[in-house]
């Protein structure tokens, strides 16, 4: 492809003026332009292969055919012949030995010639325009420059390959380590894009009993922390009709987050009567509860170095809500299992146990008993285990688990489960390393995401006596921060949560102190670095 072409110059009426005054204009030729054929704003680039020939005994250079497109005036158009390539030695260019070196730095990306598409090399351009360009010296030297130039095409490689070898991760700072697989995991929902000048806007539910005191002692430590997050607050609680839960299903669904209180169930109403909290996981398709019980620093418990992630299927099972009296007196109840929901949350126990460097995952079922149910729950995981050979796999009976759990729970890492033995099992981790006022928890679907804390517990008999502990909400706020890639916010509250439990003044009443639920969140403030 010819990338350029000289244009020359007529300077006037060549039928007025006859043969004298064209072969004047023959005798001192008229400078000449470059035309890139490609049309304006193309990038420049010179192919001296296609340009030139050898000269040919014509006066000064200035023979018929020097360049591809260029004619004499008053003579036809010819095109030249392409340049043959440079030879091995001699006048046409460098020894080959240096050749090779100088074309293996052009494919590295480290230099670029003009010619490096075409064959020739820098060297080979300078001899070409210095030996065979036409005109005067000063041209000579123009076209010396100009065969000096990058490719755009090469230069263009070379810049991707430089940003690819400098692409690293950000170090974001300190946070756990089972929270890194944010960056990671793309079967889980991006986070929204932040909003009216880098700010988040989160959809908040108080809920029942504690959840309203605890959201406001969130959003006092988001304000001194300097978090950039607005809440658009939907109140819902265990007797609000069906058109509340909708609403906060659509705020979920328009920002994309959540922090959500515990709604009760009031299991004396009627069965029509659905769970808010089932309803709103249900409807997200909030697949993934995600639970992480470790020991915590200051907290004095039976068991230590306790680090346990539960992942627990949150859809089916026997939270379906599918259950008919056949005959007076006779109750049945179904429980659902799916081999695609199964599957489902295997991949995603063992891709965050991949994630957050982890060894094994241990499945918790009930096979022997319900050959069917949880026999399928069984089978997918162990299909799905065969995928991921680096991590170990095994199962265990539900029963079995609760006893190795509370006799050693130091030999569990990742566990997954179906619905209710997920809520069993987290229960019995939450009080092996505190209470459920110390652990918090988080609800992933595709498209959304909602926080809370892991037991799921109302705390309605301690309720405004201000004795709540706030770090189960706090920490499960940090995991909502992390969620949004606001990792510096997240780390900053987490340390001053983890800081303030070093104060035995603080602790309230569920872990053996005499403090308050606002003497808490004061410590945890006077943690937080000043502005």
């Amino acid at each position: 492809m010819a990338a350029a072409t000289y244009v020359a110059r007529e300077g006037g009426d060549r039928n007025r003026r006859g043969r004298a005054a064209a072969h004047a204009q023959r005798a001192s030729p008229p400078p000449r332009r470059f035309h890139d054929s490609r049309g304006p704003g193309s990038p420049p680039h010179i192919s001296f292969s296609t340009l030139f020939r050898p000269k040919t005994g014509t006066k000064r250079g200035w023979g018929k055919g020097y360049a591809r497109g260029c004619r004499r005036p008053g003579t036809k158009w010819r095109s030249a012949p392409p340049l043959p390539r440079p030879s091995a030695g001699g006048r046409g260019g460098p020894p080959l030995r240096m050749r090779r070196r100088r074309t293996a730095q052009a494919q590295n990306g480290r230099r670029h010639f003009c010619g490096a598409a075409d064959g020739v090399r820098e060297s080979a351009g300078r001899e070409v325009s210095r030996d065979l360009a036409p005109g005067p010296p000063r041209r000579r030297r123009h076209l010396a420059r100009v065969a000096r130039r990058p490719s755009w095409r090469a230069a263009m490689a070379a810049a991707l390959a430089v940003a690819r070898r400098l692409r690293v991760p950000a170090v974001l700072g300190p946070r756990p380590a089972w929270i890194s697989h944010d960056a990671e995991r793309r079967h889980l929902p991006p986070p929204p894009p932040a909003k009216y000048g880098g700010r988040h806007t989160v959809t908040l539910i108080p809920g029942d009993g504690i959840g309203p005191e605890l959201m406001l002692h969130v959003k006092e430590v988001f304000r001194h922390a300097c978090v950039p997050v607005d809440f658009e607050e939907v109140r819902v609680s265990a007797e609000a009709p069906e058109d509340d839960v909708h609403n906060a299903i659509m705020a979920i669904r328009r920002n994309g987050v959540a922090l959500k209180g515990n709604i009760e169930t009031n299991h004396n109403l009627p069965p029509s009567h659905k769970s808010r909290n089932n309803l709103i996981r249900t409807s997200l398709d909030l697949y993934a509860n995600v639970i992480h019980c470790q020991s915590l620093p200051g907290v004095e418990t039976r068991h230590r170095d306790i680090d346990i992630l539960i992942v627990r299927e949150n859809t089916e099972g026997e939270y379906s809500s599918l259950e008919h009296e056949s005959v007076a007196g006779v109750v049945e109840s179904l429980k659902i299992i799916t081999a695609g929901r199964s599957r489902r949350i295997a991949h995603y126990a063992f891709r965050l146990a991949r994630a957050a460097a982890r060894r094994s995952v241990t499945a918790v079922h009930k096979a022997n008993i319900m050959k069917l149910g949880d026999g399928l729950f069984l089978q997918c995981c162990q299909e799905v285990a065969a995928e991921y050979p680096e991590i170990s796999f095994r199962s265990m009976i539900v029963d079995n688990t609760t006893m190795q759990l509370v006799s050693r729970p130091q030999q569990f890492d990742v566990m997954v489960m179906p619905n209710l033995y997920g809520n069993i099992v987290n229960n019995v981790c939450a009080g092996l390393v505190g209470g459920p006022g110390l652990v918090p928890g988080a609800n992933y679907g595709h498209d959304y995401a909602v926080f809370e804390t892991a037991t799921r517990n109302t705390g309605k008999s301690i309720a405004n006596r201000n004795i709540a502990n706030p770090t189960a909400a706090l920490l499960a706020a940090c995991m909502m921060l992390d969620h949004l890639r606001l990792h510096s916010h997240a780390s900053t509250i987490r340390q001053a949560v983890l800081a303030s439990l070093d104060d035995p003044r603080t602790h309230t009443p569920d872990i053996g102190g005499q403090g308050t639920t606002s003497g808490a969140v004061q410590s945890i403030i006077s943690h937080l670095p000043r502005a």
